[in-house]
């Protein structure tokens, strides 16, 4: 009878097996855990693979050359057998750089050439001309010639044009235009130099004055080499030239680089991490002595000013004594003693509170400095878990160069189209154009168009970019929430964890939260994505805007405030994701569970998390910048040595690389000390976990929090003491 009562109960008590009532304990911790949220992960599944066809699209229909290079006079891309793209009609490219209508730089006509052309001719040719191609597109060009043949007549069949043809080419209308000018191939584009060949030019006026054409400022481009140089330059080797500086100061200064910029900064970094395991009490203490000091020194400062205290106060420029023997006067300073008297007041009230909420925190504020401490100390127990964050970087670093690979290919895929300009008579286009009233001949230059299906395929792979980035992101948040909840729950010990550098707390723990916690990745990482996203959206449409010229003051308020609320929700995502993955990595649940856990938490224990954040985060922020700037100081000082100020090692200048070990010193120095604030959430939510359980007396806390909370050690296994039972009247 005992057995047959029995069965059916079991099998009542749900699909999952049989109800657990047991307590929450360090192995159902780690044994007892089941996938969550398996419906987000398989989404995220389901688009990367629509991002990785998206990107094979792109590669398959893009050419990134479009971007850079831009496309000659009918439209069509320079090839590998004529690479160069050249202008022939360089007046035309200067009053482009000088044009207030809208006309630019793709809109002067082009053609690709196999070299670029000289001015230097022969005895019997002294001026070399360039003409259109002789199949072009617009009918102005040489039908009986090919392009091989014309390419071998070095792109010039002046000679054989009627004589209107001529005449429009010395006007600059084509088919043909003069060689005056020396270029050079910089990225496959003719850019102009030096000076007029004389003997070009000399040759051009001749014919000109034989043919009753007029010589003007187009015919004689001495005094515009420069600007044409210059402005050529800007568009397609302006930053590249800059950036070559600046790399031949980086060939130079690698040493520097390695050193400062990574050694350094993560040798600093774990002597921070070394200061905040053994002086953070000191520091903590010493910010709030230094506050309460700073609020009564106020204080007192308004009240000598204000003239209760001493005889400080604020006078008129005439001062005691004039003012005494003056009759019916008004002291205008009266006003402004009164203005600071009610100042005192405040402060004192002020300085009164926070002296009160200082005695008051003091518990808190030695719980806060013992949970860093074990925060730290679980670092230390398992070193290897610092550089746990380094591999997911490493990651998103790759995923983002193929992301950017796939992008420009994407945007280059588009459809080349005419652009639209000005056209208006005496300026360019129109200005050089044979027949206005001829479309072939007389339009403005193209562009690569995004079609709507593009653009659609730009959003989505930008979507894919935040995701993953996010996703990554949570994944290492579970991973080192496991790690330090492992800590802390077996009451300061990896236990039977460490195992040298292969199956170290970290290596098990990301094996544990991807295995089991993918989906609540994908899911808490797809919100923040969606809200990067709306960000990217709006502020597009308010550049959209500002560029029509809708952006009135009614307009920027509005755009301002969304960008905000948008911003600050998004803060408030992060923070509840972070907090999220701290619970799941703790209990093992739901992302929604877990979210509602961690809050009500967080609420309940608002002071204490409190006092943990303000001393956290400040000396982290501490942390970061003192690694920062100590990695740039001596990088200036390494570079000021005679080796990098003379000889073959010098550079330019020290600024860039000075600035380059800045920030990788911070961006390392963040890395670090995101692993000791992950370190230091998730030892304080885990006792608060605990104390939550146990009644408020935590059954596992480390013996450093144990001391300061003032109880007997915890009886747990993990002290080969006395198990479950014995620590709970503890």
């Amino acid at each position: 009878t005992t057995v047959s009562s029995r069965l059916p109960r079991t099998r009542i008590m749900g699909c999952c097996g049989p109800k657990d009532d047991t307590p929450w304990s360090y192995e159902k911790m780690n044994k007892n855990r089941k996938c969550t949220d398996i419906l987000f992960l398989i989404a995220y599944f389901a688009f990367m693979i629509g991002m990785v066809v998206v990107g094979i699209l792109g590669f398959a229909n893009g050419d990134p050359a479009a971007l850079l290079f831009g496309t000659d006079y009918e439209g069509e891309m320079c090839s590998e057998d004529y690479p160069a793209r050249y202008f022939p009609n360089p007046y035309e490219l200067y009053t482009a750089s000088q044009a207030t209508h809208t006309y630019g730089f793709k809109d002067v006509k082009s053609m690709c050439l196999k070299d670029c052309p000289s001015p230097v001719g022969t005895d019997a040719e002294p001026l070399n001309w360039v003409c259109n191609y002789p199949d072009s597109s617009d009918g102005r060009g040489m039908a009986d010639m090919t392009r091989a043949q014309w390419a071998a007549a070095n792109y010039d069949y002046y000679d054989s044009l009627s004589a209107q043809l001529k005449t429009d080419s010395m006007n600059n209308l084509g088919p043909c235009y003069p060689v005056l000018l020396h270029t050079v191939n910089t990225y496959e584009t003719c850019t102009f130099f030096g000076e007029q060949d004389s003997d070009a030019q000399s040759e051009l006026n001749s014919l000109l004055i034989a043919n009753g054409v007029v010589p003007t400022l187009e015919h004689n481009l001495g005094s515009i080499v420069e600007a044409l140089s210059s402005f050529v330059s800007d568009q397609i080797a302006g930053p590249a030239a800059v950036m070559q500086r600046y790399i031949d100061d980086f060939s130079q200064g690698w040493v520097v680089c390695l050193v400062m910029g990574f050694l350094a900064p993560v040798l600093l970094s774990f002597v921070w991490m070394g200061v905040l395991r053994y002086f953070t009490g000191v520091f903590a203490y010493l910010i709030i002595l230094m506050t309460n000091v700073g609020a009564i020194g106020v204080t007192l400062y308004l009240y000598i000013k204000a003239g209760v205290i001493g005889s400080d106060e604020i006078t008129a420029y005439a001062g005691d004594s004039a003012a005494a023997t003056a009759e019916n006067y008004v002291d205008p300073s009266e006003d402004n003693q009164e203005v600071l008297l009610y100042c005192a007041y405040a402060s004192t009230v002020f300085a009164a509170l926070l002296l009160v909420f200082t005695l008051i925190m003091l518990k808190r504020v030695a719980i806060a400095v013992a949970v860093i401490k074990v925060a730290t100390q679980a670092i230390t127990a398992a070193p290897s878990v610092i550089f746990f964050p380094i591999a997911p970087v490493l990651v998103a670093f790759g995923f983002g160069a193929y992301w950017l690979a796939a992008a420009v290919y994407m945007y280059s895929s588009g459809e080349v189209e005419l652009r639209e300009c000005d056209m208006v008579d005496g300026l360019p286009p129109k200005k050089y154009c044979a027949d206005p009233t001829d479309a072939d001949n007389c339009h403005c230059g193209y562009e690569s168009v995004l079609d709507e299906n593009l653009q659609y395929m730009l959003l989505y792979h930008l979507f894919g970019l935040l995701w993953t980035t996010q996703f990554l992101q949570a994944i290492t948040y579970l991973t080192l929430a496991s790690v330090f909840a492992t800590f802390y729950f077996g009451g300061g010990s990896y236990g039977n964890s460490l195992a040298g550098w292969i199956n170290t707390p970290a290596i098990q723990s990301f094996r544990k939260m991807t295995w089991f916690h993918s989906g609540s990745a994908a899911f808490g990482s797809f919100l923040v994505a969606l809200l990067q996203f709306i960000r990217i959206i709006v502020a597009y449409m308010v550049h959209q805007m500002k560029k029509a010229g809708k952006d009135n003051i009614f307009v920027k308020y509005a755009a301002c405030v969304v960008q905000y609320c948008l911003w600050y929700l998004q803060k408030i995502i992060e923070w509840i994701n972070r907090n999220t993955y701290i619970m799941i990595a703790i209990e093992g649940k739901s992302f929604c569970w877990s979210a509602w856990e961690a809050i009500s938490l967080i609420f309940n224990n608002i002071l204490t998390v409190g006092a943990v954040n303000i001393i956290g985060d400040t000396l982290l922020f501490l942390g970061k910048f003192s690694v920062a700037a100590v990695a740039g100081l001596l990088a200036f000082l390494m570079l000021d040595s005679d080796t990098y100020t003379t000889g073959e090692s010098k550079v330019s200048s020290p600024l860039l690389i000075v600035i380059f070990c800045v920030l990788f010193g911070f961006i390392i120095a963040s890395l670090f000390m995101s692993t000791v604030e992950m370190a230091i959430d998730t030892t304080l939510l885990s006792f608060c976990k605990d104390c939550k359980i146990h009644g408020g007396k935590p059954k596992f806390a480390p013996p450093l929090l144990e001391s300061v909370l003032g109880k007997a050690k915890s009886k747990n296994p993990f002290r080969g003491e006395k198990g479950a039972e014995g620590s709970d009247s503890a």
